[in-house]
């Protein structure tokens, strides 16, 4: 071996470092996961929050609906490290998300419009795929 080579190490020593950086970048794409979780839940509250309440008090759900999102997707844009599957689970999500969002909207304003426990009931129902990616990210 030549001598120019300053920084030899035993195998199982760079196995271990590999394993170590492997986890340290799984670990750091565990926040999608973890944002997953928060949006089901952001969504969820919104929906409840316009079956149970009108007038001023629901425009303010709205609202805060719209801010976190807004914060969810600033955050998004902020991080750097991700896995090599959020992308296509990111699309995956984002259409199921917008088309429940989208579903729940017109069922809970056209025909569930006076049955307050049906709309939270189907409030669940864009949250689902959120928490499933989140349960499919956070278990690997």
């Amino acid at each position: 071996m030549d001598k120019s080579s300053s920084h030899e190490m035993p195998p199982d020593e760079a196995l271990g470092r590999a394993g170590r950086m492997s986890e340290l970048a799984r670990d750091g794409s565990r926040w999608f996961g973890y944002m997953l979780i928060l949006l089901g839940l952001v969504t969820t509250v919104f929906f409840v929050g316009q079956a149970l309440t009108q007038g001023w008090i629901a425009a303010a759900f709205a609202w805060l609906y719209a801010a976190c999102i807004a914060g969810l997707f600033w955050y998004v844009t902020r991080q750097r490290v991700v896995s090599r599957e959020t992308p296509r689970i990111t699309r995956a999500v984002t259409i199921a998300y917008a088309s429940s969002v989208i579903l729940t909207s017109v069922v809970t304003s056209t025909w569930l419009d006076d049955e307050p426990l049906w709309q939270c009931l189907l409030a669940l129902l864009p949250a689902l795929p959120c928490w499933a990616s989140a349960w499919w990210v956070l278990r690997r």
